[in-house]
């Protein structure tokens, strides 16, 4: 069994949006520089790590999700693109080939993994998708990529518990919005306070609504949390209640700007904090990771951690002086981080037991 199966989608360098006259931050070098590490990387090897084809997805695997008006809005939006979709979003010509050969990717990952061809997936493609919800583009997302291999999973491949993890730096409200009511998928984000980032939604308050309350779980990162903090959480909270729920496949939204390089944000996170949170998934359940946010110059570095995680290589050497990190950053970043901790701990006790006693 290959233990790491690769998508990614061909045709990404269409969208983009010099296409329409402006830069953005997200844009075909992004997976330029991932790809272009990964094959001076030594990492492919055709047994552990390989690349797989895959086709198109449908208009019906992205209706899984949303609607049939947004849909054909994002068409529209395609062929004239002076008309704007939503927040941050932009769309060429091309737009809809492309986001369907992105969806193609993810539904090959997740069936490489379901098919017992890889044990986890890895779906490099762009644009990213987790602010997408049913009927609304932000944040560069135009479908959401996790959500529609979710449904897919339970309509096609019959499973009936799935985990969504989110480690992007922004809080995945899209993928929120199509699960809130859903007790079959668990979603859990990890994000920069959403005081201080876009979209500014993903608070601690929020946990879903009837059936299934408790089932999204939303932890606000203070500025400048790092490896210790992101352990933590996951160590205290999210494997704990991934036990508990016994995911039968986990995906995972594994956006790079949670970085401590990322200019659009402010956590701290090294190659060490990606490795271990990816690492401990990887050790316990199916992972298909799927790329979003991140927009500095080591998304390939940051990508072969995910790889090395995936398939139980060892990191690489983290080059970054934790000592120094953490002395550089604010005082009351722990404080903030151990308030909030108990704070989400006391509102989902209700639906997932006294923390301790559930085991992680």
């Amino acid at each position: 069994m290959t233990r790491v199966g690769i998508t990614f989608n061909k045709n990404h360098h269409l969208h983009d949006s010099l296409l329409n006259g402006y830069p953005c931050p997200e844009n075909p070098g992004r997976i330029k520089i991932i790809l272009d590490y990964i094959e001076k990387s030594g990492l492919i090897d055709d047994n552990n790590i390989r690349f797989y084809d895959a086709s198109p997805a449908y208009v019906r695997d992205i209706l899984r999700v949303h609607t049939e008006q947004y849909v054909e809005l994002i068409k529209a939006c395609a062929k004239d693109p002076c008309q704007n979709p939503g927040k941050d979003v932009y769309v060429c010509p091309s737009s809809f080939d492309v986001v369907l050969q992105a969806i193609g990717c993810v539904l090959k990952a997740g069936d490489l993994v379901m098919t017992g061809e890889c044990s986890h997936g890895y779906a490099i493609i762009r644009p990213p998708g987790h602010h997408a919800g049913p009927d609304s583009c932000n944040g560069f997302c135009i479908f959401n990529n996790s959500g529609i291999l979710a449904r897919y999973l339970r309509d096609v491949r019959g499973l009936e518990r799935i985990a969504i993890v989110n480690m992007d730096a922004h809080a995945s409200d899209g993928t929120y919005a199509a699960f809130e009511s859903d007790p079959n998928v668990l979603c859990i984000s990890m994000h920069q306070d959403q005081k201080t980032l876009y979209p500014f939604k993903g608070f601690i308050r929020d946990i879903g609504v009837r059936p299934a309350l408790g089932y999204c779980i939303n932890m606000e990162m203070p500025t400048e949390s790092g490896n210790s903090e992101y352990s933590i959480f996951y160590d205290e909270i999210a494997e704990k209640v991934l036990d508990k729920f016994d995911p039968q496949i986990v995906i995972l939204e594994c956006g790079f700007d949670s970085y401590y390089k990322e200019p659009l944000a402010n956590l701290n996170l090294t190659v060490d904090g990606y490795y271990r949170i990816i690492f401990k998934l990887a050790s316990k359940w199916n992972v298909v990771s799927l790329l979003e946010g991140g927009y500095h110059d080591d998304l390939g570095l940051l990508a072969s951690v995910v790889l090395r995680a995936l398939s139980g290589i060892g990191n690489i050497e983290d080059e970054v002086d934790q000592v120094d990190l953490l002395a550089s950053r604010r005082v009351k970043t722990r404080k903030e981080f151990n308030n909030n901790l108990s704070l989400l701990k006391n509102r989902l006790e209700p639906y997932w037991g006294p923390w301790d006693v559930l085991k992680g």
